[in-house]
C-alpha cells in the first residue's frame, strides 16, 4: 500500500475525531471532553484516537490548530473574492469578511477552547502565533497600520461579544461593519 493510500484514511479518521471532539464541546462543554468520549463519539477505538492524539492536551490543540487553519482558508477565500483586489486594505477586508462568516456554534467552540488555555498554555502559543500573523499582515496591508489593527480589534470585540450572547443587533451591527469595511478604503 502506498503511503497515499494509508494516509487518507488516518486523514478521515483525525478528522472523525475532531469533528467528535466538536459536537462533544459544543453538546456538552469542556468537562465532558474526555479520551472515551471522544473516540467513542468517532467511531474509533481509544488506540486509534491515542495514535493521532496521545493526550487530552494534544486533542485540544489539534483541534485549535485545526480551527486556525479554517480560518486562515477562510480568509485567503475572501480575499480572492475582494471586490478590489491588488488595492491597500484588501487583507484587512478579506479579515472583516472571513471574521463575519463565523457561526455561533464556532463561537462557542472558541468560547470553550478559550476555557482551555488556563490549563495548557499551548494554546495560547496557538493564538500568539496566529495573533503575530495578523500583526505581520497588517503592516503590510498598504493602509495605516493603527486604522488596520483598529478594525481587526472591532471585529474581534464583535465576535467576542457574539460568543458571550450579547450580539450587537442590527441596523447598528451593519452600519459598524459598513463604516469598518469602509475604513480599509478610506486613506488619510
Amino acid at each position: 500500500m502506498t503511503d497515499t493510500k494509508r494516509s487518507a484514511p488516518r486523514t478521515a479518521t483525525r478528522q472523525a475525531i475532531l469533528q467528535a471532539t466538536i459536537d462533544i464541546l459544543l453538546e456538552q462543554g469542556l468537562e465532558a471532553l474526555t479520551l472515551d468520549a471522544a473516540a467513542q463519539k468517532a467511531g474509533v477505538s481509544k488506540g486509534g484516537l491515542l495514535y493521532h492524539f496521545p493526550n487530552k492536551d494534544a486533542l485540544i490543540l489539534g483541534l485549535a490548530d485545526h480551527l486556525t487553519q479554517d480560518f486562515e482558508t477562510t480568509i485567503q477565500e475572501e480575499f480572492k473574492q475582494d471586490d478590489a483586489p491588488g488595492t491597500p486594505g484588501q487583507w484587512t477586508r478579506a479579515y472583516v469578511r472571513a471574521a463575519l462568516r463565523f457561526n455561533r456554534q464556532t463561537m462557542a467552540l472558541i468560547a470553550n477552547l478559550s476555557a482551555a488555555v488556563a490549563r495548557n498554555p499551548d494554546l495560547l502559543k496557538v493564538a500568539c502565533d496566529h495573533e503575530k500573523l495578523v500583526k505581520e499582515r497588517l503592516l503590510s496591508d498598504g493602509i495605516d497600520p493603527v486604522r488596520a489593527t483598529i478594525i481587526v480589534l472591532a471585529m474581534d470585540g464583535l465576535w467576542f461579544s457574539d460568543s458571550l450572547a450579547l450580539p450587537l443587533e442590527d441596523p447598528l451591527r451593519s452600519q459598524v461593519i459598513e463604516t469598518l469595511l469602509t475604513m480599509t478604503r478610506k486613506q488619510d
